[in-house]
């Protein structure tokens, strides 16, 4: 449980200090209060990524240096952020290695911008099976950290590329495919293990069935090939046209595709879906879950709500963020911790 949270030049707050020692805590306050940021807080600790944008600069005060979060809970988090980059503490001591400080606060995030996940780009979806896959697994960052060397080790080489360059490119190759067959292949248990758990889900939430399929820019069966018939186009266009850096996964609904068929209600409900399934796996690993519901309320109907509301009584605590009290089940405002931004 998180016990407190403090925080100084993080987005519009010069200083927070709050206390959440409650199993549920509710943000409430008008539009741009910062309540959102709250979250984004905590996601930060527990992931080092923010959810709401790639350029860790954002979350800095405007005109200051640095921001700082400190969040207390059975242990005394710290992350110091600036344009030198990151500086992780756990219990005053410092940790180099981001695998050592991600996932010993677990959090799952429901947001309205999860959608984002359908309708956004490539990217969005490979930035999510890497930040979810980490927080379960140990060495996928180191791995996905040691991929995107060797990636950029050879596309220094394609983009400066004499024929005395060639044994070294072969070597930073082979290396490069030993990575994504190790990677590809945690992608894609991770999607096979959210697919098992779907088929309950999607049943219990009285939704279509839902599927998702990994995308590969290479055949998993002969990677090295696939590397080989590219490797003229490399040379041309100076960089690495397959991999894991290119990889997508899509998500089907009725065996269609969601991207181009679903409603954006639909698009919702399945989002909801595979943020259930992760919670299932949580579970089966046996790992607490912090769950923070960012606005959720009023976007879901109340069959989506009592889904919800299911997991809120189970889990260790749950943060939400609302607008209007009147959005939230009595239930909840019951046994809620209310702190008005």
């Amino acid at each position: 449980m998180i016990k407190s949270i403090e925080l100084e030049n993080f987005r519009k707050f010069e200083t927070l200090s709050i206390n959440t020692e409650s199993k549920i805590v509710i943000l409430t306050g008008p539009n741009a209060i910062g309540k959102t940021s709250v979250l984004e807080s905590i996601y930060l600790i527990s992931t080092s990524k923010s959810h709401r944008t790639n350029d860790i600069e954002d979350v800095i005060e405007e005109n200051k240096n640095y921001s700082i979060i400190k969040i207390n809970s059975d242990k005394r988090f710290k992350l110091v952020l600036s344009n030198e980059g990151r500086k992780s503490f756990i219990n005053d001591k410092e940790y180099s290695k981001l695998s050592e400080f991600i996932g010993n606060l677990n959090v799952l995030m429901f947001s309205p911008s999860d959608i984002e996940l359908i309708t956004g780009q490539k990217g969005t979806r490979r930035r999510f099976l890497d930040i979810e896959i980490s927080l379960l697994d140990k060495m996928y960052l180191k791995e996905i950290t040691a991929y995107r060397k060797l990636l950029k080790e050879r596309n220094e080489i394609l983009k400066n590329y004499k024929e005395e360059n060639k044994l070294m490119l072969d070597v930073i190759t082979g290396q490069l495919i030993e990575m994504i067959d190790l990677i590809s292949n945690k992608r894609i248990k991770f999607i096979e293990q959210i697919n098992s758990i779907l088929k309950n889900v999607s049943k219990k939430l009285e939704c279509e069935n839902i599927n998702l399929n990994y995308l590969t820019t290479y055949d998993l069966n002969n990677i090295k090939k696939s590397f080989d018939n590219k490797l003229a186009y490399d040379l041309i266009s100076k960089t690495t046209n397959i991999g894991l850096h290119r990889d997508d996964f899509e998500i089907y609904i009725n065996d269609k595709s969601i991207q181009t068929f679903g409603s954006e209600g639909q698009m919702r409900n399945t989002i909801l879906a595979i943020k259930l399934a992760i919670m299932e796996i949580y579970k089966k690993e046996n790992k607490d879950i912090i769950l923070l519901l960012d606005d959720v309320f009023a976007s879901i109907d109340q069959k989506r709500i009592n889904k919800i509301m299911e997991y809120i009584k189970l889990e260790k605590q749950t943060f939400i963020t609302t607008t209007s009290l009147f959005n939230i089940p009595d239930e909840l405002l019951k046994e809620a911790k209310i702190i008005k931004l």
